[in-house]
This record gives structure tokens, C-alpha cells and sequence, in this order.
């Protein structure tokens, strides 16, 4: 056992012998020390850094508060979203489906045929045990090497591109394979809070994920939705997140067109707390 890993088990030991009133209060003891004696911007790193890791913490266990499923599933309500822009009879291709929440609640809702694809076998495994529906195909793959053969009516992308690093390359070789008339995307926005550009002041990562290669703004999603085709005609801010619907242009697909910085976070490196 590392020396890492043995001090991580005595602190473990510690802390389980005493009260989680005592240990609050000895948390709430060093905050206050950073707050009052630190300078202002070193406290700001080592506080937003716990914040980050707090933040983690809540996260799984959100998952666990909701017996496998993140809970904000259930509290943002954004699988209306995609459900209330998703006709009976369509097909559907969910890219990056991840877990099958949302492919399974197309299915059931919609009257829709659903086929979910995601790279990471584990989520696949448990789409396929918890989430099972007659029009709902749940596929493990990487969806840039196993492209659909057959055409699909609408392709949805939840938060999916943030995690690519060449995305009109890969949103081209997807429309290229479905030919869809509609595209239904969900990102993360960079300007979704404050702390945002502090943490980039501080030399902090700022991006809301380690995997992110990019947080957008407006203009970056309607530019990466306009090189493959397709014009945006919704564009929803909610949750510090962007919901997008896109159709099909009759006009040719066109090249890239770099997007200039609308703010000096829109260029920020790819960097991640």
C-alpha cells in the first residue's frame, strides 16, 4: 500500500470515530481561518478548489439518491425537451445515450423507435437491464466507427459534442450516415455563472467537466450546426445549458467558419476543474 494510500486510510479511521457535528464544525473552523487569514486570492483558490470537490461528492451521490439515475433527470425536466419535438412513428438515433434514460423515455413517451448508442460498455449494461422497451435498441460502440446504415428522422445529441474534440467532423460523418431532418442538442454553456471567469482569473480550470473540450456560447453552437447543415430554430438557455433544435438547410453543407470570441472566456483553453 502506497504511502498515499495509508494516510487516506487514517484519516478515514479518523474521521469515522467522531460525530459529523464535530467534524462540520472543525470544517467550518478552517474555512473561517482561509476566509479571514489567507490573501484574498489564495483563499479564493483553496475555497473554489473544495467547492470542486464538494461538488463531486454531490454528484454521485445524486446518482445514488436516485438508484442509479442522476437526479437531475427527474429535476431539470429536460427529457421534455426532446419528448415534446419527437413524433410517433419517427426514428430516432440518440448518440451517446450513456445510461439509456433518455432513449428509454423517447420510446415510451413518443411512440417513437429509439436506437441508443454509447461508447462506454458499463452504461450499456445497465441501460440494457434497467431501462427495456419493444421500440428501444440499445447498441455498444463508438458512434464515429459504427455508423447507422439506416436513415433516422431525428439524431439527439445530450451532452455529447462538449466531449469531442473535432465536432463538425464527427457531426458530418453522423448526418453523412443518418440523414436526419432534425437535430435536438443539449450542451453546457461557458457563461453559466460567475465563477466561471474568477476561476480563470485565479489560473483555476473553469470548465464544469474534466472530459470538456469545449463549453459553448450561442454563436459556437449555431456556427458547428450551420457547417453540417443545418440551421438552428430554437435555442433555449436553461440550467446553465444550452437546448438546441436544428433543421435540415436545402442548401450544400458548408465549411467551417471559425467563430470569433464573443468574450474573452469563449476563447479559454480546454481545461477542466
Amino acid at each position: 500500500m502506497s504511502p498515499r494510500s495509508l494516510v487516506w486510510r487514517g484519516i478515514e479511521a479518523v474521521t469515522a470515530l467522531l460525530p459529523d457535528r464535530v467534524l462540520r464544525t472543525l470544517l467550518r473552523g478552517w474555512l473561517d481561518r482561509v476566509a479571514r487569514r489567507e490573501p484574498p486570492g489564495a483563499a479564493l483558490r483553496l475555497l473554489l478548489d473544495l467547492e470542486q470537490d464538494v461538488y463531486g461528492r454531490i454528484d454521485t451521490t445524486a446518482i445514488r439518491y436516485d438508484e442509479g439515475v442522476h437526479a437531475k433527470h427527474r429535476l431539470t425536466g429536460y427529457h421534455d425537451f426532446f419528448v415534446e419535438r419527437i413524433g410517433p412513428q419517427e426514428r430516432v438515433l440518440d448518440v451517446g445515450c450513456g445510461i439509456g434514460a433518455l432513449a428509454h423515455d423517447i420510446a415510451e413517451r413518443t411512440g417513437a423507435t429509439v436506437r441508443g448508442v454509447d461508447i462506454n460498455g458499463a452504461s450499456i449494461a445497465f441501460a440494457r437491464s434497467r431501462f427495456q422497451h419493444p421500440r428501444l435498441e440499445l447498441v455498444e460502440g463508438d458512434a464515429r466507427d459504427t455508423l447507422p446504415s439506416d436513415r433516422f428522422d431525428v439524431v439527439v445529441l445530450s451532452n455529447v459534442l462538449e466531449h469531442i474534440e473535432h465536432r463538425v467532423e464527427f457531426l458530418r460523418g453522423i448526418v453523412d450516415a443518418a440523414r436526419p431532418a432534425r437535430l435536438l442538442v443539449r450542451v453546457p454553456m461557458l457563461r453559466r455563472e460567475w465563477l466561471v471567469p474568477l476561476r480563470r482569473e485565479l489560473g483555476l480550470p473553469h470548465f464544469s467537466d474534466a472530459t470538456h473540450f469545449i463549453e459553448y456560447e450561442p454563436a459556437e453552437l449555431e456556427a458547428e450546426l450551420r457547417a453540417v447543415g443545418f440551421e438552428p430554430v430554437e435555442l433555449i438557455v436553461v440550467w446553465g445549458e444550452l437546448w438546441a433544435t436544428a433543421v435540415a438547410a436545402l442548401a450544400p453543407l458548408a465549411p467551417p467558419t471559425p467563430v470569433p470570441p464573443v468574450s474573452p472566456l469563449a476563447s479559454a483553453p480546454s481545461a477542466a476543474p
